[in-house]
């Protein structure tokens, strides 16, 4: 076993890259953490799981996407308690301790919205907002959410050094 480490998975989907209102989870915590981002500005906030994972050709779970928009939820609604959160997702793993903060997004009024690889969240950025579309599967209607910014779980990949690479002959 060779443990090389990893890095956030580039994207193309949902608009990445067409518009700055759409964001990956490293870019939402570099502008947080920068304090470049005015949340007290945002009236909706959408985060989309699972971006190009959990289906071939990256079948597999990160593990780390679910706390980590948790934790962006729970410090997005600290800047701005007003502030609509709405999570799509395939699963949420939240396991353990991540639990908690789970249970406390729900009670704070995060939305989760379940999806499937068939019925995925649509994304259309237009006038300095996105509009996002989707089935609403409780409600067994559609949903549309007019967003101030979109986050992408794109989950992590494998980043292998070319000196180790070499090393071990690939």
């Amino acid at each position: 076993i060779l443990a090389t480490g990893g890095v956030e998975a580039q994207t193309s989907a949902y608009g990445y890259g067409s518009s700055p209102l759409i964001l990956t989870q490293s870019e939402l915590e570099r502008r947080l953490n920068a304090g470049d981002l005015d949340a007290g500005r945002l009236r909706n906030v959408v985060l989309i799981q699972c971006v190009g994972s959990r289906e071939a050709p990256r079948d597999y779970c990160s593990r780390v996407c679910c706390q980590t928009t948790l934790k962006h939820a729970r410090r997005l609604q600290d800047l701005n308690p007003d502030l609509g959160i709405f999570v799509f997702y395939r699963d949420m793993m939240s396991y353990g301790f991540a639990e908690a903060h789970f249970t406390e997004a729900r009670r704070r009024g995060v939305k989760f919205i379940a999806y499937t690889p068939e019925a995925k969240p649509r994304v259309a950025p237009a006038d300095g907002r996105v509009t996002v579309e989707a089935h609403e599967p409780v409600l067994g209607r559609e949903v549309t959410i007019a967003a101030d910014l979109v986050v992408l779980a794109t989950g992590v990949v494998p980043r292998l050094p070319a000196p180790l690479a070499e090393g071990f002959g690939a």
